[in-house]
């Protein structure tokens, strides 16, 4: 454990892409609004017919998720989540069925402490359907009667693509893992029209496809207090790096401030994690996993990293103490060498 005072928490810095070479009339750069946040999509050494004709199908998925994977907007989320509040079975799409599933196999993977199946928190919490800037906690009582409920992804049957639970109390918010499978589709987009080399960031979370200008992409890790860099880490082809933390999205409330992923045991919001930072292979697998440790916190680090099969992760708790796996050691740069493990 490294115990570094330059970590109250810790920022994946994406706007820190670094590269020896200068980039070339053949490399594009776009910034996009979706998913309540900055998209941007940056492609290297490509044609202008290759840059819009993928830029186009990226626009048109983008559209497609941020409407149909948002359960607080008019689209089949939300209707999904209408039919199993009224006990009812629906037909699921297939992208959206396996994001399910996918929700569904993390929770039990981690051992539930990542939990897809926990919308009405949000709403009890007042961060959805829109940050409504709650001045007191939720009812004690609504809470207890909802953690008590026990909402679960798990609970979820499946009759071919076909979606019913038992659980009215479910609600899914696939918020915890829904950016890692649009960057893995986003990625199969880019492939389809014959781009090797490619960085997708949403809004922090990122892959990498090939190389950036013949080198790989370089991302800092900053300290939010004074904006400086602590650490650098090399992002390699076909890598996603995804991070969680309590600065990203809060409501304070007497003068307390109480992040968005919460405790599915407690319906409380974390108080004990800082920053989560894992790269991994599979996009999908990144976000939950971020998301996972963030509510194990330092505690069920070790044994978190090690039922989700992580090589690369960091945790930083809210005292500043940070834990590493071996590989995410060796992989960073430290520029304080105090600070280095």
């Amino acid at each position: 454990m490294l115990s570094s005072r330059n970590w109250p928490s810790a920022a994946l810095a994406v706007a820190a892409l670094l590269t020896a070479c200068a980039p070339s009339n053949r490399d594009y750069h776009h910034e996009l609004h979706f998913f309540g946040t900055i998209v941007s999509v940056s492609l290297y050494d490509v044609s202008s017919r290759q840059d819009q004709a993928a830029l186009e199908d990226l626009v048109d998925f983008f559209h497609d998720a941020g409407n149909n994977w948002y359960p607080w907007a008019p689209g089949e989320l939300q209707r999904i989540n209408d039919a199993i509040a009224g006990g009812n079975a629906i037909e699921v799409s297939e992208r959206l069925a396996e994001l399910i599933r996918s929700a569904a196999f993390y929770e039990s993977e981690s051992h539930g402490r990542f939990n897809a199946g926990l919308g009405h928190l949000s709403e009890l919490w007042g961060f959805q359907p829109v940050m409504l800037g709650l001045d007191k906690l939720p009812d004690a009582t609504l809470l207890a009667q909802l953690v008590d409920s026990k909402p679960s992804a798990l609970d979820i049957r499946w009759d071919g693509s076909t979606l019913s639970s038992p659980t009215q109390h479910l609600m899914l918010d696939l918020g915890g893992i829904a950016k890692g499978a649009i960057l893995a589709i986003s990625t199969g987009i880019l492939e389809q029209h014959g781009i090797e080399n490619a960085i997708v960031n949403i809004g922090g979370d990122l892959t990498v496809v090939g190389r950036v200008n013949g080198r790989d992409a370089h991302v800092g890790i900053r300290s939010p207090d004074n904006g400086l860099a602590v650490a650098g880490l090399n992002v390699r082809s076909k890598e996603t790096v995804v991070t969680s933390g309590n600065y990203e999205r809060f409501v304070v409330i007497g003068g307390v401030r109480y992040t968005h992923v919460f405790d599915p045991l407690t319906g409380y919001p974390v108080d004990h994690t800082a920053s989560v930072t894992v790269v991994d292979a599979d996009p999908v697998r990144a976000d939950a996993a971020a998301t996972a440790l963030m509510v194990g916190g330092a505690a069920a680090f070790d044994e978190l990293v090690n039922l989700l099969e992580l090589r690369y992760a960091l945790l930083i708790d809210v005292s500043g103490d940070t834990r590493l796996t071996p590989g995410m050691r060796e992989r960073l740069h430290w520029i304080d060498a105090t600070d280095t493990p």
